[in-house]
């Protein structure tokens, strides 16, 4: 495959057939400043398929030091950043405290059951981590420590302590306490509030208890139908204050409002810090899948075939993050999806609101809406986004999502184990449930730019955007460090993410809960110039797409300063140019036509070219290599070459040239094809079939392919 084919080609152009609409990818990774690399790697030693080992990390700017949560071992660890180059790639911690040792000092009747969070102190060398009972009704607690592990208080919260943070002044630490009905449903059986624990640091960490906020307010009949014309998920005859679950909390930058992640309810809850009130809960609506731009791929049929789909999906977020732009709040979501498994299989009060359905042979997992309300009757729906979307904090309005390009760019990136699982290698093998699982969010700002970094909980990775402007996120880069030769090597399944604010070497933490790792991830800015040098393009129409042809490589000019725009392509140019395009071995025959040698310096491109189908001689014995090539045949080389690649085009919602009887019949496909794809087309209505093709006009189709 061409190492010049970009997301944006494969996808618009391999799919501008019936079936895959193209996409919806707003900027090219070779176009954009930065690029993800790693810098360095911490081990636990400690692999769970079913994750939870080093699930959360947070940095800590007062000692340069990166700390983390590890579920299995109930220890956080810290790991120096002021580590040599040659022990990089093999961290060691320079702290580890036992929590749940800990916290039998504080409670000898406090029964451990999870290390779920962890934050650091904006002002202060503190830290604070969120620890469950076993018990699943029980109170969990905040443990207050300094960044050397002394303990500084324990504060009780309430059950399952899910996710911690502190708010950007430093004032005040919150817990977003998701309240499951771990044990099922069923008479006896305890459902727990969902809650949020927020505690005042203003009279010092030791001093701090927590106040408990619920959602009680939200009880009455009244309350219930707003929520569900919110189109908040509820379960029907459970009130509100049961149901609802938080799963993240995010604070605003001025510290006045939290806005906390309801994932299994699909809404987002409004906390004013001041007043202590949850002010609003907003359900965030459905993901139409048979829109344009929104084209998944559902069916576990080991191919990859992203296409539109007459299902909504439920965002559900899991991680949010919050930034400002010109004074307005945003809130960007990764948008997991994550269904309802309660109690113990095969008893009476286990709760599942998954469903799996035949489609077309392949089983796809639908919610089971038969005991919720907030959806609408007549349609189906799956769980999540498989995407990432950004939110405007007064309205809740979705004012950006980044519709396919997850699976799209995947795709592009892993075909052999295209959404595969985290447990697993095996291409398609998420495919009918949820996909790649964006898991976590962070946002990091580098200059005057803002970017946010997505975690894709399944086949791994990370997706940089740039998210400047919130209605306009373009794609910046995205890397994987997983080792695909085995089910789980290399770091799998990213569930935290904390960013380094540093202006001359900013990084990414990411904590692999699968793979227990954690790696350091430079954000490298690209050094790209410029210039080319050509004089004659500084006024040209064209000068873009000549510069952009030139830097990589397909082109050259006449001489160093100049490019000759106006002057024809010759049909051996064109076999150079295609050639170098896909990058492919030269033929290692000569051509067989007379009039070009096997001496010819363009003898092997023009033997590539006619051995592939791409072009043709102009009869058995002739090529006729120095001769202009004209528009109708640059469009057949084109299309011939895309289909070389695997690319093929269609062409029955053409709108018909007036000069169409002059487009010769063997290469009206290709004409029309490449005018429905937006590659080439002509003026004035006509084509101009015969007419030589320029070296700007060839410049700008073959812009668009690596665009």
């Amino acid at each position: 495959m061409s190492k010049f084919l970009s997301f944006k080609t494969l996808f618009t152009l391999s799919m501008a057939a019936a079936v895959v609409v193209a996409p919806t990818i707003s900027a090219n990774a070779a176009e954009n400043k930065y690029k993800l690399s790693l810098e360095a790697r911490y081990d636990s030693g400690v692999q769970n398929p079913e994750g939870g080992t080093t699930e959360i990390v947070a940095y800590n700017k007062h000692n340069h030091s990166t700390y983390v949560v590890n579920g299995k071992t109930k220890k956080v660890e810290a790991l120096s950043l002021n580590y040599q180059k040659a022990d990089a790639l093999s961290l060691k911690p320079f702290l580890s405290i036992d929590i749940a040792e800990l916290l039998k000092t504080v409670d000898s009747k406090f029964q451990y059951g999870d290390l779920t969070s962890i934050a650091v102190h904006p002002k202060e060398n503190v830290i604070v981590a969120s620890v469950q009972a076993e018990g699943f009704n029980d109170y969990g607690y905040a443990v207050f420590l300094t960044g050397e592990g002394k303990l500084l208080n324990a504060v009780k919260v309430e059950p399952q302590p899910d996710n911690i943070t502190f708010s950007p002044d430093g004032t005040k630490a919150l817990t977003a306490n998701e309240g499951e009905p771990r044990e099922g449903y069923g008479e006896g059986i305890i459902d727990p509030q969902g809650s949020i624990s927020m505690m005042d640091l203003t009279k010092g960490f030791e001093n701090t208890v927590a106040k408990t906020i619920t959602f009680e307010a939200y009880d009455s009949s009244e309350k219930r139908e707003e929520l569900l014309a919110s189109q908040v998920i509820l379960k029907k005859d459970t009130k509100p204050s049961l149901d609802l679950e938080p799963e993240y909390i995010t604070v605003s930058e001025d510290s006045k409002f939290a806005y906390v992640a309801l994932q299994e309810n699909n809404a987002i809850a409004k906390l004013d810090l001041t007043s202590s009130e949850v002010v609003s809960i907003e359900g965030m609506g459905f993901k139409d899948f048979s829109v344009k731009g929104n084209e998944i791929d559902l069916r576990k049929d080991d191919q990859i075939k992203l296409q539109n789909e007459n299902y909504f999906g439920i965002y559900m977020p899991d991680g949010m993050a919050t930034y400002s732009v010109n004074g307005k709040n945003y809130i960007v979501t990764a948008n997991e999806g994550d269904a309802r498994e309660w109690g113990e299989e095969d008893t009476e009060s286990f709760h599942l609101n998954e469903t799996e359905k035949e489609v077309d042979g392949n089983e796809i997992v639908f919610y089971d809406t038969a005991e919720y309300e907030g959806f609408a009757e007549e349609k189906e729906y799956i769980f999540g986004g498989r995407s990432f979307s950004i939110i405007d904090a007064d309205t809740m309005e979705v004012v950006y999502d980044s519709g396919s390009d997850f699976e799209r760019i995947t795709a592009e990136k892993f075909p052999e184990y295209f959404n595969a699982s985290n447990d697993k290698v095996k291409l398609d093998n998420r495919s009918g449930k949820k996909g790649p699982e964006p898991e976590d969010v962070k946002i990091g700002k580098i200059g005057d730019e803002i970017f946010a970094f997505i975690g894709l909980e399944r086949i791994g990775g990370i997706m940089m955007y740039n998210i400047t402007d919130p209605t306009n996120a373009e794609f910046v880069d995205y890397l994987n460090l997983r080792d695909f030769s085995q089910d789980i090597a290399g770091d799998v399944s990213p569930e935290g993410l904390a960013f380094v604010s540093d202006e001359k070497a900013p990084q990414l933490f990411v904590g692999h809960e699968v793979s227990g790792t954690v790696t350091v991830l430079n954000i490298l800015e690209k050094h790209v110039e410029n210039k080319v040098g050509f004089k004659d393009i500084e006024n040209h129409w064209a000068k873009n797409q000549i510069i952009a042809v030139t830097k990589a490589g397909l082109f050259s000019g006449v001489n160093e300063s100049t490019f000759a725009p106006n002057k024809s392509l010759t049909r051996g140019q064109t076999a150079i140019v295609l050639n170098s395009l896909a990058y492919d071995e030269k033929a290692k025959k000569g051509p067989s036509f007379k009039d070009v040698g096997a001496s010819s310096p363009i003898a092997n491109d023009i033997a590539w070219a006619t051995e592939n189908k791409i072009m043709s001689g102009k009869n058995a014995t002739t090529f006729a290599p120095n001769q202009s090539i004209t528009r109708e045949e640059f469009a057949l080389a084109i299309y011939n070459y895309l289909s070389y690649e695997g690319i093929n085009l269609d062409a029955s919602n053409q709108s018909t040239y007036k000069d169409d009887g002059k487009i010769n019949k063997n290469a009206k496909q290709a004409v029309y094809a490449l005018q429905q794809a937006g590659l080439m087309t002509g003026s004035n209505g006509n084509f101009n079939p015969n007419q030589p093709l320029t070296r700007a006009h060839a410049a700008t189709v073959l812009a668009k392919l690596i665009d």
